[in-house]
């Protein structure tokens, strides 16, 4: 270790390292997870691909209200480097040169999605207005040891729990047709999760997001099979208490569901996320130019159990990280429909 590293670590007493660590490791797992006062290039934006069901942005057919339960299991042990490699070592603080690390995080997030769906609206083209709300409430566990620091090993344990970012779509608009629906409008996510400069259990972001997002799917065999592709365009706002505006991202998701009976579904579906916009503030010390991605797959098994309840469960998995954290899922999804206003005749 160098002269200017050690007199860098003397200066950093245990509690401020351990929100470091935190930083470094929580807020990779999705949007949900941890800052703190520590600036990090380790970001994944408010919207994380691959949670979403295939069908979830299909058009309705019906006015009402329903309601899609988001249950996801997740965990990460390996993190990928600025050029996509997996490594070992944290080398982004320029302080510290390359830290050892040796990661264990495990993490639960719980988003409950409450949707209200208009009649079709004749002065639209036969539209449905969509109102989504969606609260999260996030709990993650962390163990992550680093190499031996001031000549003593380091080990943080650490977590947090509570009420995440809140997501509102104040303007979406469904259009269903016979051999497709497209679904598209503007949401955008509040930081009302936790966030304080300096604490080491944050559940939210600190910035607000601004999100623009479509979805079309195209139908065969009477809407048996479903083709989905979703683009998403998001940028966001200052982070509260340091002068960090985290860099915009696009992402694609694609996927397919099939009925293979009137009640079984089977499933598959990926998407990507890049960073295409630069992180910028006069507290960003990263290099900017090197932008972060991940990519996702998916595969699931849904049922419908009655006509008011579905459940799907899916597992997912993250590969061609770069400058994140490989993230392994799985997710059970419950869509419960608890008011029919009326039913809708797609097409007409």
């Amino acid at each position: 270790m160098s002269d200017s590293q050690t007199r860098f670590l003397q200066q950093i007493n245990f509690e401020q390292m351990r929100n470091v660590i935190l930083t470094l490791t929580l807020i990779g797992l999705t949007q949900s997870m941890l800052f703190s006062q520590l600036a990090s290039p380790v970001q994944s934006g408010a919207y994380f691909p691959g949670i979403m069901g295939v069908r979830d942005y299909t058009n309705p057919g019906f006015s009402g209200i329903f309601v899609i339960d988001y249950n996801i299991f997740l965990d990460s042990n390996k993190y990928f480097d600025r050029n996509g490699n997996e490594t070992n070592a944290l080398d982004f603080v320029p302080e510290l040169g390359a830290v050892p690390i040796d990661i264990d995080i495990s993490g639960y997030i719980n988003s409950l999605m409450l949707v209200y769906a208009t009649p079709q609206l004749d002065f639209l083209g036969n539209a449905q207005y969509l109102f989504i709300l969606a609260p999260i409430y996030a709990t993650a566990n962390s163990r992550v040891a680093l190499g031996e620091l001031l000549n003593d090993p380091l080990v943080v344990d650490g977590g947090a729990s509570g009420f995440g970012d809140l997501t509102v779509a104040p303007l979406f608009l469904s259009w269903g047709f016979e051999k497709f629906d497209l679904t598209g409008g503007y949401m955008f996510v509040a930081p009302t999760g936790r966030f304080e400069t300096g604490a080491d259990d944050n559940v939210g972001l600190g910035y607000w997001s601004h999100i623009l997002q479509a979805a079309g799917y195209y139908y065969l065999n009477e809407k048996a099979t479903a083709f989905a592709l979703i683009p998403s365009y998001e940028f966001h706002g200052v982070t509260k208490d340091i002068d960090v505006t985290p860099g915009s991202r696009f992402t694609l998701e694609y996927g397919i569901s099939q009925y293979v009976t009137e009640r079984l579904e089977l499933t598959a579906q990926g998407g990507h996320t890049w960073q295409v916009g630069k992180d910028s503030g006069e507290d960003v010390y990263w290099n900017t130019s090197v932008k972060d991605r991940t990519s996702v797959v998916g595969l699931g098994v849904g049922y419908t159990i009655t006509d008011r309840f579905y459940t799907n469960f899916k597992w997912f998995t993250t590969y061609g990280n770069r400058q994140n954290f490989k993230i392994n899922a799985f997710e059970l999804e419950l869509l419960i429909i608890p008011w029919i206003k009326k039913s809708e005749s797609k097409g007409e």
